[in-house]
């Protein structure tokens, strides 16, 4: 049997170390918070970044809705403010088309003076000091008798055109 070797240290010893100073326990444990602040300061800006994401994402197509109402409805008015339409409303509400031949000229009749009525001239009276009359609302006199000038129809003034034209 061979012999081993044994150390100079007997079973009965115990070995005893030193131990971990307070400061530096204190100092891992404040770094170990720190680490998991971190990481839950992260995770919140990450879902932060996450939902501000969603939202723009929402007013985005919110834009787009509203961009396509806005084309409707530039392309709305510019249908309604079509010649087409005007002519369409404006039958619906009573107005005719004005056309050459429904045209009626209208003149107020004139009446004349008598002669006798030309001879008299009025004279401005002058009075001075004297108190100002009160104006005198004139009498509404009867509408004029109404002449009505007819207006030929396009073909007669064609073919009378065509006949001085061939002349």
């Amino acid at each position: 049997m061979s012999k081993r070797k044994q150390s100079g240290k007997s079973k009965n010893q115990t070995v005893h170390r030193d131990q971990i100073p307070w400061k530096y326990c204190f100092l891992t444990l404040v770094c170990g918070l720190m680490l998991v602040a971190g990481f839950f300061f992260a995770a919140r800006s990450h879902f932060a970044s996450i939902d501000f994401g969603i939202k723009n994402s929402r007013l985005r197509k919110q834009i787009e809705d509203l961009e396509s109402d806005k084309r409707r409805l530039i392309l709305s008015k510019e249908i309604a403010l079509s010649p087409g339409e005007i002519k369409k409303a404006a039958k619906k509400i009573g107005l005719t088309e004005m056309t050459a031949s429904n045209i009626e000229v209208y003149r107020p009749a004139v009446k004349e003076k008598s002669k006798t009525e030309k001879l008299i001239v009025e004279k401005p009276k002058l009075e001075f000091l004297s108190k100002p009359e009160p104006i005198k609302k004139e009498e509404k006199k009867p509408e004029a008798k109404v002449e009505k000038k007819t207006v030929e129809p396009r073909e007669k003034l064609e073919k009378t055109r065509v006949q001085i034209a061939g002349k």
